[in-house]
């Protein structure tokens, strides 16, 4: 190992009494090194010369900016020991100096130091990072990734949500050496050149070096408290700086000045500073250190380009000014986001000659296909169905309150209506028949389930309408929800006269349409289409129309719930009844006084009337109240009930 002959030794009043085991250390003897000891307080005494360039820094690391400074000053190369129980600053691991002293002190004899840069914030050394106060988040994209695991890492994410919700972006204005100006707002900014590991550090490694004559700083803006609780390690992996995650900014540079409009609060080197103006920066020559072979490796970046990367960070001046005001909950998307999305749904809400015209085939389609008991020719009207595009409209204007969009599409919405009862109440009444058949049945009992159906179905409406690549999807969405279906059906009842055909299918249109209302507005909202400030008496008005028409949606579901109970108990035995065996297939059943069953009655004999009114008196007996029943009748073989036994029906 080649060392120097003559080093100084810089120490501090907590090692005093421990000089002696250093002169007296066997690299030093060994190598018969002359030790000139200095105290801290008297690094003035230090003179350099040809055969005295290099020194032993003993002291807290809390005054390594002290000797870095001096060593700046007097081009003096510096070799560092540890001293037991001192925590060890972000500059000293990253010299990836091992933690034996013994090793140490070897590394820091060798007669090969390596130039590295020296960082200076507000005059004041950097050897323990740059960073604004309190971010929590920050902590785990800098820190190493194996302290976030298991209940460390759940401590951590409850720490964090509390912390959400006292978020408040700083408005700043950046300018690098170059007079790159950035204007933007901040919850977080990190000096990375100190870190050896984490989630940030491992993204841009290939920029960060200590060798550079560059700091590399990386930026936070979640523009939401959902958006900063989102965002987690896992966000970065496959990511490069080339494609940054949301939220995320990235500047290198030879300076970085950091204009604030208000006092704001950093920590340089642990320790608070308040200031209106930081500037960051790297010394034109920087200083000579001994550090370990990791270190050497990794400190080869020799590209001396600016890079400003900021597309990811707001900077319209008017989501700054709401972001410095405080972090909503939902993102707010300004009008230049979603420009295309809204002049789309304004064109959705104009009544157009392809939109009456797919109104007329789609209405037609469906009444035929209600007529024809054809699911089919139903699936394909719902496709034609246009009235999802003035619903979503009509939900963005009453999420934003915006009348006229608002009264736009409810005018569009209300002509479809119009369309569809009209249509299919004139063919109800042309057509010489009156059968209900099973697809208009099936629209007249809505329950809470269909309003589930509608709500979930808003949802994809809302994110097919603001997500190009989702935007297929439409079709599906309008399958899902049947619009025009239960319109065509309220306009039967129109044309038959029967206000229970019309009722229950209407109920189950308004379902569809305020449960679309109010999901898709709230889709918006998390999307980030309005604040809630804004979109409060919108939801107030979705919410309200949604639990009006729950009412008897919930007395259906509990109907539905009564009539299962039934059903379930008359299909689940055998009946002796007039000396024969029977069972009941394909049970319906109406609630009321009495209590209507309908059903195929499977036996060996034809019933006759004596048999029905033991039926019905068995019923009654067995639900409490009168019954009426209406029979079908299925002749079959005494070995059919053998079989069913058998197989355990």
């Amino acid at each position: 190992m080649t060392t120097f002959n003559k080093i100084y030794l810089i120490y501090s009043a907590a090692v005093e009494e421990q000089l002696n085991s250093i002169s007296s250390h066997p690299l030093i003897v060994d190598n018969a090194i002359n030790l000139r000891i200095v105290k801290l307080s008297e690094l003035a005494s230090i003179h350099i010369d040809d055969g005295l360039s290099h020194a032993l820094v003993w002291v807290e690391q809390q005054h390594y900016p002290q000797v870095l400074r001096c060593a700046e000053n007097k081009k003096l190369s510096l070799g560092f020991l540890p001293i037991k129980g001192d925590s060890l600053s972000q500059f000293y691991k990253n010299l990836d100096l091992p933690k034996s002293f013994d090793d140490c002190l070897q590394i820091a004899l060798q007669q090969d130091p390596l130039f590295i840069d020296l960082i200076i914030c507000n005059d004041e050394v950097v050897t323990d990072g740059v960073n604004l106060e309190n971010q929590t988040t920050m902590l785990e994209f800098i820190g190493d990734s194996h302290t976030y695991n298991g209940f460390h890492k759940f401590i951590f994410q409850v720490k964090r949500f509390i912390h959400a919700f006292s978020l408040t972006p700083q408005p700043v204005t950046l300018i690098t050496a170059k007079d790159k100006t950035v204007s933007t707002a901040i919850t977080g900014m990190v000096l990375l050149d100190f870190h050896k590991s984490g989630a940030l550090v491992q993204m841009f490694q290939e920029s960060v070096s200590l060798k550079d004559r560059r700091v590399s700083v990386a930026l936070f803006a979640p523009q939401s408290i959902l958006s900063y609780l989102q965002l987690s390690s896992s966000t970065f992996l496959g990511a490069s700086k080339k494609n940054l995650p949301q939220q995320l900014g990235y500047i290198r540079t030879e300076s970085l000045l950091v204009k604030t409009p208000v006092d704001t609060h950093y920590l340089v080197n642990n320790k608070p500073l308040t200031t209106r103006e930081l500037i960051i920066e790297t010394l034109s020559v920087g200083v000579q250190v001994n550090a370990g072979d990791k270190f050497r490796e990794a400190q080869q970046f020799t590209d001396d380009k600016e890079n400003v990367i900021s597309d990811q960070l707001p900077q319209q001046d008017s989501r700054i000014k709401y972001l410095a005001e405080t972090l909503p909950f939902f993102s707010h998307a300004l009008e230049s986001d979603f420009k295309d999305l809204f002049l789309s749904l304004k064109d959705n809400a104009c009544i157009s000659s392809t939109y009456v015209l797919l109104m007329v085939l789609s209405t037609l389609l469906a009444t035929l296909g209600l007529f024809l008991n054809s699911p089919s020719v139903v699936i394909g009207a719902m496709v034609l169905a246009p009235l999802m595009a003035p619903i979503i409209s009509l939900s963005m204007g009453l999420l934003r309150s915006n009348n006229d969009l608002s009264q736009r599409s409810f005018v569009t919405l209300f002509t479809g209506m119009f369309i569809a009862l009209s249509l299919s109440a004139l063919m109800a009444y042309l057509l010489p028949f009156q059968e209900i058949t099973n697809e208009i049945e099936g629209r007249l009992h809505p329950s809470t389930l269909d309003l589930l159906v509608a709500v979930l179905s808003g949802v994809a409406g809302a994110f097919a309408n603001a997500r190009e690549n989702i935007a297929k999807s439409l079709p599906g969405v309008a399958i899902a929800v049947a619009l025009v279906p239960p319109l065509c059906v309220s306009g039967i009842g129109i044309g038959w006269w029967n206000f229970d055909v019309f009722y229950g299918a209407m109920l189950l249109f308004l379902t569809n349409l305020t449960g679309i209302i109010m999901a898709a507005g709230l889709s918006f909202m998390v999307i980030g289409f309005a604040p809630f400030s804004r979109a409060r008496k919108g939801i107030v008005l979705s919410v309200f129309m949604v639990s009006v028409i729950s009412v008897p949606l919930y007395l259906s579901f509990v109907n539905m719930q009564q009539i299962a109970v039934v059903k379930k108990q008359l299909l689940g035995q055998n009946y002796h009844i007039g000396g024969q065996q029977q069972q009941l297939r394909n049970v319906k059943v109406w609630l009321g006084e009495p209590l209507k069953i309908s059903a195929d009655l499977i036996g060996t004999q034809l019933p006759d009337a004596s048999i029905l009114a033991q039926f019905e008196q068995h019923f009654a007996e067995q639900f409490g109240k009168a019954v009426t029943v209406d029979f079908s009748v299925r002749l079959v073989a005494e070995s059919y009930f053998v079989n069913n036994e058998k197989k355990g029906l």
